[in-house]
């Protein structure tokens, strides 16, 4: 039974560390889990192991996990009015672990407690520090300049991702590290050559304020933080390959002042061209944002958990979104696909559910599940982070992981 319980205690560390090699890894480990958590307690009914220490559920803990748990029973609850319903049960297929992480987690504090889940963020760092050595290696064997950058670089996973997950690592890593600069500035690099620009801004934000934070204290951290700005800052002007421009270019063509002229004008010379369709991610985000405001103006209770980007593309086909339309790109935006999909009362729960649990956590002084959370608000607004498998576990898993640790930083906790 021993083994058993060594067992289980590893299980958050191994999702952790499967989970961010390769999107659908975890789910194995994930399935694994769920079984040896059903032969424990068939055990127990034969021979009752020792109990666990009985500690109270951190409020933070009971907030997060029951709004997961809430998430996935209104996607359910969508499938009644939802007409696709193929994608409607793809939908909830995707999403399961919004259910069944919390329950494993719960599972493990009561018959495990605390055990186990300090390796957590070790087994994180493992597994980023192993990607991103795969992924340079690749490139430089490969020959191909585009595996240095961009999608060519993330690999398997989507570029704002990758880049969500890296942003933890200068709290993940202990500052005793004799590696801790180098690997930040690996990160650094790594996170501006993803191209992402999301995970620029989040990245920037996020350790911009961890600089601050730190720096007034004259703390070691802060030197490794400001490594990683910089490496971030190398590494988006050598993998930028236009990304820049196509935003700056995007904002100047919607702050350039629109020409009118007068009655006479026309006869006097030729007429005026029409405005060129707006093209790139930035205009396809916007395309995707306005449509999204006018299928929530149109169905106030949603469209149903399976018919999101089909009334989406809808709204483009009728408004000439050719660029939207062509990729049937979802609402890009954690808030907006329940608006879309649940109307104003699931816009209202998801705000009220990570709001909650940004302000639990800000209370109870927990600054990794702050720092997360604050992540995951920045990333949620302008990605739909819980439509993928590589959204939806390790948003799951590690929030409810650093709930559950507590306030204390990883860094400085004790196995």
């Amino acid at each position: 039974m021993r083994g058993f319980n060594k067992t289980l205690q590893a299980m958050p560390a191994t999702v952790a560390l499967f989970m961010v090699l390769k999107p659908g890894w975890s789910t194995l480990p994930l399935a694994v889990w769920f079984l040896l958590a059903l032969a424990y307690e068939a055990a127990r009914l034969f021979k009752a192991p020792p109990a666990a220490d009985r500690m109270a559920l951190p409020p933070a803990f009971r907030w997060f996990a029951g709004g997961s748990v809430l998430m996935y029973f209104l996607m359910a609850v969508g499938l009644s009015w939802t007409e696709n319903m193929a994608a409607g049960w793809f939908a909830l297929e995707v999403k399961f672990s919004l259910l069944l992480i919390p329950l494993l987690m719960l599972h493990h504090w009561h018959r495990q407690g605390a055990k186990g889940l300090n390796a957590v963020p070790m087994a994180l760092v493992a597994g980023l520090l192993m990607f991103m050595g795969w992924r340079f290696l690749l490139a430089s064997v490969s020959g191909d300049a585009e595996l240095w950058r961009y999608h060519g670089l993330a690999g398997p996973f989507h570029p704002t991702y990758m880049g969500m997950y890296l942003v933890l690592m200068p709290l993940l890593l202990s500052e005793k590290s004799k590696w801790y600069n180098l690997a930040l500035v690996i990160t650094g690099v790594f996170v501006g050559l993803l191209a992402s620009k999301a995970a620029w801004i989040v990245a920037g934000l996020v350790w911009g304020c961890l600089l601050v934070m730190h720096g007034k204290r004259r703390s070691f951290r802060a030197w490794g933080i400001g490594i990683a700005l910089v490496g971030m800052c190398l590494g988006g002007w050598l993998g930028d390959g236009g990304r820049i421009s196509e935003f700056t270019g995007y904002v100047s063509a919607e702050l350039a002042p629109t020409r009118v002229d007068s009655p006479g004008s026309a006869a006097d010379g030729p007429q005026p061209s029409q405005p060129t369709a707006k093209v790139g991610s930035s205009a396809g985000r916007m395309q995707a944002w306005n449509a999204s405001l006018e299928v929530l103006a149109a169905a106030p209770f949603g469209v149903g958990t399976g018919d999101v980007t089909d009334a989406l593309c809808a709204v483009y086909e009728q408004r000439g979104s050719a660029y939207a339309l062509e990729r049937r790109m979802n609402p890009h935006s954690m808030w907006l696909q329940l608006a879309v999909s649940h109307g104003w009362m699931g816009l209202v729960l998801i705000l009220v559910w990570w709001g909650g649990t940004a302000a639990l956590a800000y209370r109870s002084q927990n600054s990794l599940l702050l720092m997360w959370t604050a992540a995951l608000v920045l990333n949620g607004t302008i990605e739909s982070l819980l439509e993928l498998q590589q959204g939806v576990v390790p948003i799951v898993l590690l929030s409810c992981v650093f709930a559950l640790r507590g306030s204390l930083a990883p860094a400085d906790v004790r196995t």
